[in-house]
């Protein structure tokens, strides 16, 4: 057997075997680090494209050829004309949302699948795993699961990437604590506070501060870690009679 033959049959088995292409679509980029973490572990997935523009989608999906798309509600709201494409397409797609609720009906007729940011790992391996065989998976389109701890690899994702200020003021946040308190708690100025602020942004992929808290209380592993940092600083009251 001549090395060229069995480069061809290794080649040909990875294909045959990594036989679901999933593209990844949304602006949390965080969220889709955690996603492709978690499936590109799987034997029969890959991820061949991450997108954050309802463009790429569009460029992605005709040249890669896709099982499945995972997607934003937002891009789909803002850019429903791309269901008709992958619908043509045959492309399975699984949108990302809160819960299947917040789907306006006109969108959700047209889903294979639903996840939320806080989804466990057994549930988003089997939901992409079904959609990606061409099934609509209708127990995620009516329920979300929320992630245990072990499982939580998405906030273990997030929480390496904090430094410990910056856990502090995420579970600060997640108390509902103003960037006025947050500095004064933490000894240093409010702009300092507002930088902070928008590196949780970037990090956890959320554009305001009720989605940071909203993440950190749903992902255990993240909210663990934050309870854990602000263990170092001073309770609410000590610091006002400190004052």
């Amino acid at each position: 057997m001549t090395v060229s033959y069995l480069r061809w049959c290794t080649t040909l088995g990875r294909r045959i075997i990594k036989d679901k292409r999933i593209i990844l679509a949304g602006p949390q980029t965080t969220f889709r680090a955690g996603v492709a973490r978690v499936l590109s572990l799987e034997h029969d997935m890959q991820i061949v494209a991450q997108c954050q523009e309802h463009t790429e989608i569009r460029v992605a999906v005709e040249t890669l050829k896709p099982s499945a798309l995972i997607v934003s509600l937002r891009i789909l709201c803002d850019h429903p004309d791309l269901l008709h494409p992958l619908k043509e397409a045959a492309i399975g797609v699984i949108v990302v949302a809160p819960t299947p609720e917040q789907i306006p009906a006109e969108i959700a007729k047209h889903l294979h699948g639903t996840i939320s940011r806080d989804i466990s790992v057994d549930d988003l391996v089997h939901s992409v795993r079904h959609v990606s065989r061409g099934h609509r998976d209708s127990q995620s389109l009516l329920h979300s699961a929320i992630a245990p701890v072990e499982s939580d690899l998405i906030g273990v994702c997030v929480r390496n990437r904090l430094t410990r200020r910056e856990l502090q003021v995420a579970g600060l946040i997640a108390m509902a604590c103003k960037n006025r308190e947050i500095a004064s708690r933490l000894g240093t100025k409010e702009q300092v506070v507002k930088n902070y602020v928008s590196n949780l942004f970037a990090k956890c992929g959320v554009s305001d501060r009720l989605e940071l808290a909203l993440f950190t209380r749903n992902h255990p592993s993240l909210a663990e870690a934050a309870a854990r940092a602000g263990t170092l600083l001073p309770t609410r009251s000590a610091h006002l009679v400190a004052q």
